[in-house]
């Protein structure tokens, strides 16, 4: 029988290991990543840059070294941040919670064998390919995200002092 709140658990497990690397995230030099998303986003938000980097770290760094699958996450990124205004009412760890829990989900799909990496992801149009990436990241949005910011209150990250 599941429990009502199981499905929560895994972010609590998640949490852990993100306080771990926070240091890691939060020590991050941001310059380059800033210009390296300056096509995408213009503007220069410390905010977002550090939610990106919390995204890597936690879809594993290695993966995003792939420029294909940085170039994605940083777009899916950038499109989620926009989407919901910056978060402002999150606190910085906070948002970096969300991202890199984002990552942990994202990332591995646009490594999935018919990912970004695919002939026939490849074979689209630029439209069709964002168009594609799109629909994956508001499925995340409906399932996955929804349920991180339902949990973030109760894993006590605003309180939490690195």
């Amino acid at each position: 029988m599941r429990v009502p709140h199981q499905e929560f658990i895994r972010y609590e497990n998640w949490k852990e290991r993100f306080l771990k690397d926070y240091e890691l995230i939060s020590s991050r030099d941001v310059d380059k990543l800033a210009q390296e998303i300056s096509s995408l986003y213009p503007q220069r938000e410390e905010r977002l840059l550090k939610a990106l980097i919390s995204m890597y770290v936690g879809g594993y760094e290695k993966r995003v070294e792939d420029p294909e699958v940085r170039y994605w996450t940083n777009w899916a990124g950038i499109k989620t941040y926009k989407t919901f205004n910056g978060f402002p009412q999150l606190s910085d760890i906070e948002l970096a919670f969300v991202f890199y829990a984002m990552g942990k989900v994202f990332v591995p799909l646009l490594l999935h064998e018919r990912g970004v990496k695919s002939e026939s992801f490849k074979s689209l149009s630029p439209e069709d390919q964002e168009k594609a990436v799109k629909e994956e990241l508001e499925v995340i949005w409906e399932n996955h995200l929804i349920r991180v910011l339902q949990i973030l209150p109760f894993l006590g990250l605003s309180s939490t002092s690195i």
